[in-house]
């Protein structure tokens, strides 16, 4: 059995929106636990003791793009330098950095970006910057914490400790990207006046769409609708129970020592989404 969990994240101060969904895949079938409201420190207590194979998909940005990271921290190589800067500081000092970087250079996306994401400096609705600095600073914990399992967390190729049997994958989703890629309604789904009509239409669909997973919303049915904050951490709970079932149905990065790598991705990281089946 593989612990799947999916996270829709939260940096804002008041710290009461993040929604976590925890449910258990065995073989290809999937079954939804809990799904509720849970703060940013027993967020990270929780995946901290993890135990057993688990998946975590998380919707916030790992890393920011290249260009900010050459204004922050000149010479870093990879991910785990910026969740070990951003937990050597504070909001202000880091929101200082991105307004003074934005002001001369705009809101530069990542490789990884899609279309309908916004760049992970923006500001204005939506509110990336909190939620990308303190995902970071969660980020930093886990990898080099104590942990029950190993941490992996692709494209990175190595964990943050070798010699256990267990791994904890944590992958960057943005659920809005796995629904396009699923062929469901992606945008007008949070707000507007058909906003209910298109949650239902995730919800009557997303079972239909995640083949070979099998899974109900079953008693979360009425949440998923009611709540998008809540929805967005079903599906990216389905989208860690793919991962889990069909990996190859994620594109991902050329990896290093193969023609067309870039060095790049260990820096800002990997959008984790998959293709519809066919």
């Amino acid at each position: 059995m593989t612990t799947i969990m999916g996270v829709d994240f939260s940096g804002a101060r008041a710290d009461n929106n993040t929604w976590f969904t925890r449910g258990a895949l065995e073989g290809t079938c999937l079954t939804l636990e809990t799904c509720a409201r849970i703060n940013r420190a027993d967020l990270t207590t929780t995946l901290a003791a993890c135990s057993g194979p688990t998946i975590a998909a998380l919707d916030f940005p790992f890393a920011t793009p290249r260009a900010f990271v050459d204004y922050w921290m000149p010479g870093s190589m990879t991910m785990p330098d910026l969740w070990a800067a951003a937990a050597g500081m504070d909001y202000a000092s880091f929101l200082e950095l991105r307004d003074d970087f934005v002001a001369t250079h705009g809101e530069p996306k990542r490789a990884c970006d899609p279309p309908e994401s916004y760049s992970c400096l923006h500001v204005v609705n939506p509110i990336m910057v909190p939620m990308t600095f303190r995902g970071m600073q969660m980020l930093h914990v886990l990898w080099s914490g104590n942990s029950a399992n190993a941490m992996s967390v692709p494209p990175l190729p190595e964990y943050s400790r070798q010699g256990t049997a267990e791994v904890t994958v944590l992958l960057e989703v943005m659920p809005g990207a796995v629904l396009r890629r699923l062929g469901l309604p992606f945008k007008g789904y949070k707000g507007g006046r058909r906003a209910i009509e298109r949650r239902l239409s995730i919800v009557n669909g997303l079972s239909g769409r995640a083949s070979p997973i099998f899974f109900e919303f079953g008693a979360f049915r009425d949440l998923a609708v009611r709540s998008h904050d809540a929805l967005d951490s079903m599906v990216a709970a389905v989208a860690a129970a793919l991962w889990a079932a069909a990996p190859e149905r994620f594109p991902k990065p050329t990896e290093r020592g193969q023609a067309g790598f870039d060095p790049a991705v260990m820096l800002e990281g990997w959008l984790y989404a998959p293709e519809r089946a066919p």
